[in-house]
């Protein structure tokens, strides 16, 4: 009785085992021809950066920091000095920028930045700039930051564990920008012309006005 129960039970396990790749089957077949449909619809080229631009969204939407304060991390500077993350608070906000020097719009976003730290570096704003590009690129990148005019600080980060484990980063530019406590008040991925107006926003909103006399003409512009 026992031999034929467990028989009885092999072939049942077995049953549901098929019937789970057929359905598995069946769901690759309608999504091979959804696809393929689409495909025929859209010109080849179209329906290609449709994709790409698809899988980047859902990359930069799984890019995101569960804390609510940053994740705290030590890293080295191009002249080999070592910097921590929570030195830099206490006086003004910090910007945190994970960015590459092939990065056309890491180069945008910093140019800017860099402008807003002149304005502001005395009201205590911090820019640490975090490049992900490894030990590879740490040769060309002082006179690559000398060329571009970057008075911020530029942090190293050789074999990626702050960028992609601590602030589980898949694209750049990354930012992530805390208030002079460490609580982040903003996070994105990617730049364009006309995000510096909030960041500034951000900026003016957690810097102490006793200790910072800003040109109210000046903040206008």
């Amino acid at each position: 009785m026992l031999k034929k129960d467990n028989f009885e039970h092999r072939n049942k396990t077995n049953q549901d085992l098929i019937n789970r790749l057929y359905f598995m089957k069946q769901i690759n077949i309608k999504w091979h021809n959804a696809v393929s449909n689409v495909g025929r619809i859209m010109n080849p080229r179209l329906f290609i950066i449709v994709l790409c631009v698809l899988l980047l969204t859902s990359f930069a939407y799984g890019q995101t920091i569960k804390s609510k304060t940053a994740p705290e991390f030590s890293l080295k500077d191009i002249n080999g000095n070592k910097v921590t993350l929570k030195e830099n608070y206490g006086e003004g906000p910090v910007y945190i920028s994970f960015w590459a020097t092939w990065c056309k719009p890491c180069r945008e976003e910093l140019k800017i930045i860099q402008e807003l730290y002149k304005k502001y570096e005395e009201c205590g704003f911090k820019v640490l700039a975090v490049n992900t590009e490894g030990p590879k690129a740490s040769g060309k990148i002082k006179s690559f930051v000398k060329s571009n005019g970057w008075t911020f600080n530029i942090l190293i980060d050789n074999d990626g564990e702050v960028f992609r484990r601590k602030y589980k980063g898949f694209a750049v530019p990354y930012t992530v920008m805390t208030d002079p406590e460490g609580n982040i008040i903003f996070s994105t991925v990617g730049f364009k012309p006309g995000d510096e107006k909030h960041v500034e926003e951000l900026i003016l909103d957690h810097i102490s006005p006793t200790t910072c006399a800003i040109n109210e003409t000046e903040t206008e512009e």
